[in-house]
């Protein structure tokens, strides 16, 4: 996995603001477009794989860590606020 230097900037603003040091990436099951990930800012758990990616520390499960090798973590800004995307994921839709 590869962090932007853009995502990295909101990650870093978002972990000062709440205190947390972590960005968790979760597997929360497949749907018709491929797997569905969730992301926060949350503690490790006890059986995640712990990585320091582009300065930032990311904790996700073993099977999380297949689905985003080779992918890159970026940010967009929206009218909505910012909103993180995950490029080159395989997806079908």
């Amino acid at each position: 996995m590869i962090i932007t230097e853009k995502a990295k900037t909101f990650i870093t603003k978002a972990m000062g603001q709440n205190g947390i040091d972590t960005l968790r990436f979760t597997f929360e099951g497949a749907g018709c477009c491929g797997p569905q990930l969730g992301l926060s800012l949350d503690n490790p758990q006890t059986t995640d794989r712990l990585e320091i990616i582009n300065g930032i520390r990311v904790a996700m499960d073993e099977q999380v860590a297949s689905i985003v090798e080779g992918v890159t973590l970026d940010a967009e800004e929206t009218e909505e606020g910012v909103q993180f995307v995950l490029l080159g994921l395989n997806q079908c839709c």
